[in-house]
């Protein structure tokens, strides 16, 4: 099995799954050397640091990704409303994901922060509504 440097685990700190690093790791006294039994991981939010001991089908679980069907995925537009736990294709970026949280910015629009397969986690605008006066004529 290869080991992986990030899983999703629930951070105490946080209060909520988030993307953790393994930073380190702790041996049993009767373990053989190379078996690593627990491990430190650290919070990528917070930075704060936690002893996990995982067995390795729990690792696996973990770190086991399953890619997202394309005919699945909701084309994005940020004039659309979706839901959490939907998956969304971007045309512009060619890639899809999966929609993690939303958010409201500080301007007061509606976001959604999408982890993608190739690009990682973004914030994208969603339930924008265009006025006449938002429309600026060319010159």
């Amino acid at each position: 099995m290869a080991r992986t440097r990030f899983i999703t685990h629930y951070c105490a700190y946080c209060r909520k799954d988030t993307k953790m690093e393994v930073v380190g790791g702790v041996q049993q006294a009767d373990a053989p050397v190379t078996d690593i039994v627990k491990s430190w991981y650290r919070c990528t939010k917070c930075k704060h640091s936690a002893l996990l001991a995982l067995d390795s089908k729990a690792l696996e679980r973990k770190a086991g990704h399953v890619p997202i069907d394309r005919e699945q995925c909701v084309s994005y537009s940020k004039e659309k409303v979706y839901t959490i736990g939907g998956f969304i294709y971007h045309s512009e970026w060619d890639d899809v994901g999966k929609i993690v949280r939303k958010d409201k910015t500080s301007d007061g629009y509606q976001s959604i922060v999408v982890a993608f397969e190739k690009l990682g986690e973004r914030k994208l605008l969603e339930n924008v509504q265009f006025t006449n006066e938002d429309i600026v004529a060319p010159n």
